[in-house]
């Protein structure tokens, strides 16, 4: 049996990313082909005359960052790098522009940089930009070190000057340059991420409705996330496991580690993709679907007025830290599959679905208003009662098997 689904984000949502770049923790991505690449030619001469026209806009913006923030701040420019890759979730040049300069708090360029930020922008299209920026973007920041560094030791060179790092052949390079993009990598929810959380909210209804309020720490583990082998794997107890099925048929939906063994579930949990250009479902480039918040954990104790904080040896008790999320109102479509015929377990299965409609959360974040979903799935009427029912009657049978569980 299989169940589509689609849920619509009510908040902004945060996959529970599992990589820090510095102080961004970014979405969990995915590489998938394009189903349309994006191709364009470019209407440079070659990628370093490229290159250094993007430069032109990198450059003169971080100039006009207030000097107060620069100064003695050796993480600046790691967060001028995520302002600009922030400013890339935008859907064209201008747009990148505006969000770039009021991230760092810039409301007028200066004359000079003005005018070469405005002459850079004029030579792009909107794609050449955005993609080569999105491709390139790290690379500019080493690049702008050296600018950095090349105009402190070079006083008095206007922005824009003939820089040595640059020289080259007295006769410019004439190429083609043709961009294809085959690959994109599309930040998504995984199935095992969806899994987990259905198995806390599955489990912590199971013990309420059954009455169960003691276990020890295995069982535990087995029921809410997922267990963990623990005896030698030389043979499997056929009697144990149907057995641990019958008292709990949520871990023949979900499947669990026990002991020696391990329990496969009968549901395959498809993970969730964004209704968006590179998936091929949407209108929208899933850059545009994305943005990053910032924060700061600011040092509370030194606003303290009625307590008094002593051993206080800390000089910076201070964070910003920043965090992409899906947006609210973006899309999503994933499926349910259920590879079996017990009618208990499909009975387990709805109520499962019941449950997360009435908590409707995904992914991390949820204590910073992130997270909350509007599912759209059709749910059969009393599909949850022959699961209800029998654990109503199992109940005490229940009770007792799991309070005397040793493992």
């Amino acid at each position: 049996m299989k169940v589509n689904y689609s849920f619509t984000a009510l908040t902004p949502l945060f996959t529970g990313g599992d990589e820090n770049n510095g102080t961004l923790r970014t979405l969990r991505r995915e590489k998938r082909l394009l189903t349309n690449p994006v191709k364009f030619k470019s209407v440079f001469n070659n990628k370093i005359e490229r290159t250094k026209a993007l430069m032109n806009l990198v450059y003169p913006v971080y100039t006009n960052i207030d000097k107060n923030l620069k100064a003695d701040n050796y993480g600046f420019y790691e967060a001028y790098a995520n302002k600009v890759k922030a400013a890339l979730a935008t859907e064209n040049k201008k747009q990148f522009l505006n969000k770039l300069l009021e991230s760092c708090g810039i409301v007028v360029l200066a004359d000079g940089s003005s005018q070469l930020v405005r002459k850079t922008l004029d030579k792009f299209s909107d794609v050449e930009f955005l993609e080569t920026m999105r491709e390139e973007h790290q690379y500019l920041m080493i690049l702008l070190r050296e600018y950095v560094s090349w105009y402190r030791s070079n006083e008095g060179k206007q922005i824009g000057a003939q820089m040595s790092i640059w020289e080259q052949q007295t006769e410019p390079l004439i190429e083609e340059i043709e961009f294809i993009k085959n690959f994109e990598n599309v930040p998504y929810f995984g199935g095992n991420s969806i899994r987990g959380y259905l198995r806390r909210v599955m489990m912590y209804d199971y013990c309420k409705l059954a009455g169960v309020s003691k276990m020890n720490k295995d069982t535990y583990h087995q029921l809410f996330t997922g267990g963990n082998i623990t005896d030698s794997t030389g043979f499997e107890d056929i009697a144990k496991r149907e057995k641990y099925i019958e008292m709990c048929p949520a871990i023949g939906l979900l499947g669990s580690a026990i002991g020696n063994m391990t329990i496969e579930g009968e549901m395959k949990v498809i993970g969730a993709r964004l209704r968006c250009k590179e998936n091929g479902t949407g209108d929208l480039s899933f850059w545009q679907l994305i943005e990053q918040n910032f924060g700061t954990r600011l040092d509370s104790s030194k606003r303290e007025k009625e307590i008094e904080i002593v051993n206080n040896t800390e000089q910076k008790s201070q964070m910003i830290y920043q965090y992409e999320n899906f947006i609210t109102g973006s899309v999503f479509d994933s499926a349910f599959v259920l590879t079996t015929e017990d009618e208990l377990i499909i009975s387990a299965f709805w109520r499962m679905m019941k449950l997360w409609k009435e908590n409707n959360f995904i992914g991390g974040n949820s204590a910073r208003d992130s997270g909350m979903i509007e599912i759209a799935m059709d749910i059969p009427e009393n599909a949850d009662a022959k699961y209800l029912k029998y654990i109503s009657v199992k109940s005490e049978e229940i009770k007792e098997y799991f309070n005397g569980k040793t493992n």
